[in-house]
């Protein structure tokens, strides 16, 4: 009996100790977070802004680039991360969901964080028919074969993501999981998404940030800050004054529940 103990105790410790395979990537929605802009490299509001799945062009000029471009993060990770056999892949069959900047890449991190995912973010249309990034990420994967009186209808984009959620069933064999990559701002708005937000689903499963500024961005030495008549308060910088930039070296992960 004793014999029997010690051996069921060593063989559950060599299935406990055995690594459990990754998840497959094709169970998540990996997300690339670019960093800060100037307003002017966002998205013009407009009411007529096609939906993320019928979209053909890229929107606005986030500088993490566009799927195609070699010089750009986010081809090296198609390639070299996810190795997807086509290296031009476009947004809608891509591991990597990167296809438009945030509207106002020079807003704060907290209304970004809104952006990303807030699904009541573009409530009144005030830009098409785009949605919170989480939910593009979604629905440009998202397709749906309805059969009736014999005849085969194929939805895409946003009308099947909606009548996909309406089925558990269904729901499920969609990745509704994310991985989100943080580049500089994007970083700290990811953060910000997941932690300081009431409209957090728990979805996220991981955050990998790069070079984000979690302990602040810059700091100037020698800085005068002084009054002025009316109330108001300005900044005067002493000509020995230099920026200490505070970035993380790495990337690491930030976050993880698995």
């Amino acid at each position: 009996m004793r014999k029997l103990i010690i051996l069921l105790i060593a063989l559950v410790s060599v299935c406990w100790s055995i690594p459990k395979p990754m998840e497959s990537i094709t169970n998540y929605n990996v997300m690339m977070i670019h960093g800060a802009l100037g307003s002017d490299k966002g998205i013009k509001e407009d009411g007529s802004l096609a939906e993320a799945a019928q979209d053909s062009s890229f929107r606005g000029d986030g500088h993490i680039g566009k799927y195609g471009s070699e010089n750009r993060l986010t081809y090296w990770l198609s390639k070299n991360v996810f190795e997807e056999p086509d290296s031009m892949r476009n947004v809608h069959d891509s591991y990597l969901y990167s296809w438009r900047s945030f509207t106002n890449p020079a807003n704060s991190s907290k209304n970004n964080a809104v952006e990303l995912g807030d699904r009541t973010w573009n409530k009144d249309k005030t830009f098409g028919q785009r949605r919170a990034l989480v939910e593009e990420a979604q629905e440009v994967k998202a397709s749906l074969n309805v059969s009736k009186n014999g005849k085969d209808s194929l939805y895409v984009g946003q009308v099947a993501l909606d009548s996909i959620r309406k089925n558990p069933d269904l729901y499920r064999q969609l990745a509704s999981r994310y991985i989100l990559v943080g580049h500089s701002m994007g970083g700290v708005v990811s953060r910000e998404y997941v932690q300081n937000s009431n409209y957090y689903h728990g979805d996220v499963d991981k955050i990998i940030t790069l070079d984000s500024p979690h302990e602040g961005y810059f700091t100037f030495d020698n800085m005068e800050l002084f009054g002025l008549r009316d109330g108001t308060n300005s900044v005067r910088i002493t000509p020995s004054a230099k920026p200490n930039v505070v970035l993380n070296p790495e990337s690491f992960v930030l976050y993880s529940n698995r």
